[in-house]
């Protein structure tokens, strides 16, 4: 008997011993959640700050603490999946931008994300319905319009062998409306059921996701003042009069005013079920990434890549001193004849003769032609001279440098950090960058009307204006609105990327 009195004491013991170390756990666990929450805000503010000078690795490693704590945070998976990307893991990168495309299907940075993973493994017919995803959603968006071309053009060109496609699991629930329902409804229209029973069977219909709602943050559900014709459209939907979709139009109408409310927590979250065959797609996913790399390497397959940035900067790099002229830069204007002029009616006509540098073959973006524009915005302008009398420009393109006021180019070299272009004032050389690191860290080349912005700018040096005070002058010294012609980033700007400067010599 005192044996089994002690055996029993020690096992209240052990049982409160117990219980009070699951109480201080679960604090523990809910004061560690709460303190990772809160963290995170500060940890995503430092992951950028890596990010955005190319430390990607370091960056990861940061968004890969703030999924832990908050695994379906968009923004971050988004921010992991551009970071793997610019460090050429192409399969991790995908995956990220799976993942959030499935909680997310209209997620265009997503969509991008995806279109660019497949076409950097040389399948672009996946990357190009991604892209057309993409562009329905936002066919104005620059970067979307971008890659949407470069796919339609590429798709043609390289024909291929493609990998099975990975198979689709959904979870089974009806797509109609079960017969019990409309008897319900039927019921509820001639008022021989109360409103709850109504609504119990509207549940059946929001769980099963042949209506979609956005859950009530109230306890219970509640019916408000319902107009007749919302119980008429229940009556003949239920004697068949009416399609179903009519009906739903009609419950639709009372949830959008708020006239009925139905609170369901359960389905919150996603369904173990659900979570299930997330997992299993997810899986098969990922193992339809491995068979395209087994296939590209097996094919040697030649892949011409989504966002040229990169290439870019290899062709400027294979004949530096012909894309640049930072030597005659520094030298400064003192070799180059001053534009003539001709006085005609009391104006001065001033003629700038403009040597234009080539561009390297084959590149993306052509902005030469574009040259014209920036042309024709100073010709259109009226200027005085110190005599009082007005002053007129004409730019005229020579082929020869000796008798040039002006050499123009476009490079990509860094000219100094946030520098965006050079100019020699009055006469000399014009210098405009065709890209820059301010979206993500690595080189992106930008859109072109921010390399026409650039030049009419620095062009504006180069026939003698100086800085304006006015920031709505094209000779203001910074733009804040700089665009990226590839930058996922710059899709719907995430991360402001500041002033860039315009400086003249």
């Amino acid at each position: 008997m005192q044996e089994y009195m002690q055996k029993n004491m020690l096992v209240r013991y052990s049982l409160v011993v117990s219980a009070t170390l699951v109480l201080l756990l679960s604090t523990s666990i809910g004061d560690t959640y709460g303190e990772g929450i809160r963290d995170v805000p500060n940890l995503y503010e430092k992951a950028n700050e890596h990010f955005m000078i190319g430390e990607y690795h370091e960056a990861i490693e940061l968004y890969d603490k703030i999924l832990e704590i908050s695994p379906s945070n968009a923004k971050t998976s988004l921010m992991k999946g551009i970071a793997l990307d610019n460090l050429e893991r192409h399969k991790a990168s995908i995956l990220e931008f799976y993942k959030v495309n499935q909680q997310d299907p209209k997620n265009i940075t997503a969509l991008i994300g995806l279109g660019v993973g497949f076409g950097n493994y040389g399948e672009y017919k996946q990357a190009l319905t991604y892209f057309e995803q993409a562009y329905e959603l936002a066919p104005e968006n620059h970067v979307v319009e971008n890659y949407y071309e470069f796919a339609l053009n590429t798709v043609k060109k390289y024909p291929y062998n493609e990998a099975e496609k990975p198979e689709i699991f959904t979870l089974n629930i009806p797509q109609t409306v079960p017969a019990w329902i409309k008897n319900t409804a039927g019921w509820w229209a001639t008022d021989k059921i109360p409103d709850e029973e109504f609504v119990k069977s509207l549940q059946f219909l929001i769980e099963n996701e042949i209506i979609s709602v956005e859950s009530s943050s109230k306890a219970e559900s509640s019916l408000g003042a319902i107009p007749s014709w919302i119980k008429n459209t229940a009556g003949w939907w239920a004697t068949d009069k009416i399609p179903d979709e009519e009906f739903l139009k009609g419950i639709n109408f009372l949830i959008d005013n708020g006239l009925l409310v139905i609170d369901l927590p359960e389905v919150q979250g996603l369904s173990e079920e659900k979570k299930k065959i997330n997992d299993r797609n997810q899986w098969e996913f990922s193992r339809y990434l491995d068979r395209i790399q087994k296939i590209v390497d097996k094919d040697k397959r030649y892949i011409e890549y989504p966002n040229p940035s990169n290439d870019v900067i290899k062709k400027f790099l294979r004949d530096y001193v012909k894309w640049n002229y930072d030597q005659q830069i520094e030298v400064g204007n003192q070799g180059f004849p001053n534009p003539e002029y001709v006085l005609i009616d009391d104006v001065y006509h001033l003629e700038y003769k403009i040597f234009v540098n080539d561009q390297p073959p084959a590149l993306p973006l052509d902005h030469v032609s574009t040259l014209t524009n920036s042309f024709k915005m100073w010709e259109d302008m009226e200027f005085n001279a110190n005599d009082g009398k007005k002053v007129k420009i004409n730019f005229v393109t020579t082929n020869t440098k000796t008798n040039a006021n002006l050499w123009v180019t476009w490079v990509v070299r860094d000219l100094g950090e946030g520098v965006l272009g050079h100019a020699n004032l009055g006469k000399g050389i014009v210098e405009v960058a065709l890209g820059g690191y301010g979206c993500d860290g690595n080189f992106q080349l930008f859109h072109v009307n921010t390399v026409e912005y650039i030049m009419t700018h620095e062009l504006g040096h180069g026939i003698g204006l100086r800085h304006s005070e006015d920031p709505n002058s094209i000779m203001y010294p910074s733009m804040k609105n700089t665009q990226y012609a590839y930058c996922m980033l710059d899709v719907d700007k995430k991360i402001n990327t500041g002033s860039i400067v315009l400086k003249k010599d």
